[in-house]
């Protein structure tokens, strides 16, 4: 089952909610609120990427399409003692000279500039840009317009301590199978450069976002490739700017799980977490599975899956999209 894009939710007006639930004992109680209602003009509609918190408790997102040009916003929920309010950072236009359409998480630098992609835009196949505040306003700058072939991956773009951005395009490459991307942080701008092209056999359109470890190694997830289940790898910086692809995992079959399309997640061992949209509980989904979450454990450069849980639908749910999450105590 070849499945090349994903989006989560549905058309039209949105509402965006919250579950403050406590993680403590067998059976926590949850109850649900709404922060902001969407209204489509001036403030967006879809807003269908995750949300990105900063030190003061405030929410930064994209709404996909909507706003007073259609193309999307940036918005970010002002936390105060009664609730949030909203407010829009930036209104897209689209066209050859601004992004169109924005997808993914914002990643935000310690200053307060905001980083993200869109998918359309540019010379039409997205734009990486940057929102530097100003007061209450923000100037954006186009980092990097996508050529053919190469729209960004729907799941932004993340920064390292040096302030260089690293992201994903599910398409385009030397072999059309995606690619891994740096935009280098240097006294005249950013540089961009193609870390990695997947081939097919290695991985093919990488989507899920990134994650880096300690040494600033890159790992993430692609929908199909190997045997068209999907993999996960890891991308090994080396000396002199060059990077090795290893393959952590290949899923094997539907049992295993199929299409990994969300970031994976570390603990303190160096374990990781990650999702599956399909695959697991061959009797869920007519065969195709509801999806799983797995664990990935490493002992002498030998990964290990763990499938911790298998969805079965109704009523815990299918098709898990997104990335876990671990609390305090260690549950995700």
């Amino acid at each position: 089952m070849h499945h090349k894009f994903a989006r989560l939710g549905l058309f039209g007006a949105f509402v965006l909610l919250a579950c403050f639930a406590v993680f403590a004992g067998e059976a926590p109680a949850a109850s649900e609120r709404g922060l902001h209602s969407f209204s489509g003009n001036p403030d967006g509609v879809e807003p269908n990427s995750g949300l990105t918190l900063d030190a003061g408790g405030n929410l930064y997102g994209v709404t996909f399409s909507g706003g007073t040009s259609g193309f999307g916003v940036v918005y970010k929920l002002t936390r105060s003692g009664s609730g949030y309010s909203e407010s829009i950072l930036y209104t897209f236009k689209g066209g050859a000279n601004d992004g169109a359409n924005p997808s993914g998480n914002l990643a935000i630098a310690p200053d307060g500039t905001i980083f993200g992609t869109t998918e359309g835009g540019g010379v039409g196949n997205g734009v990486v840009y940057e929102l530097t505040p100003s007061g209450d306003t923000y100037t954006e700058t186009i980092l990097h317009a996508f050529g053919y072939g190469q729209t960004p991956a729907n799941a932004g773009v993340i920064r390292d301590k040096a302030g260089n951005l690293y992201g994903e395009t599910a398409g385009g490459g030397t072999f059309t199978d995606g690619t891994v991307y740096e935009l280098k942080h240097t006294a005249s701008g950013y540089k961009y450069a193609t870390l990695y092209s997947f081939n097919g056999n290695d991985g093919n359109y990488p989507s899920g976002g990134l994650i880096m470890d300690s040494q600033g190694n890159l790992y993430g997830t692609t929908i199909s490739g190997g045997n068209y289940m999907g993999n996960v790898f890891e991308l090994k910086r080396g000396t002199g700017g060059t990077w090795t692809e290893n393959i952590l995992y290949t899923f094997q079959n539907t049992a295993d799980g199929v299409n990994p399309e969300a970031a994976l997640t570390f603990d303190s061992s160096g374990n990781l977490y990650g999702t599956t949209v399909y695959g697991g509980d061959t009797s869920c989904g007519e065969g195709f599975g509801c999806g799983d979450v797995f664990e990935l454990s490493p002992s002498r450069g030998i990964w290990t899956k763990t499938t911790l849980h298998a969805f079965a639908g109704n009523p815990d749910g299918h098709a898990p999209f997104s990335a876990v999450t671990f609390d305090a105590a260690g549950n995700l």
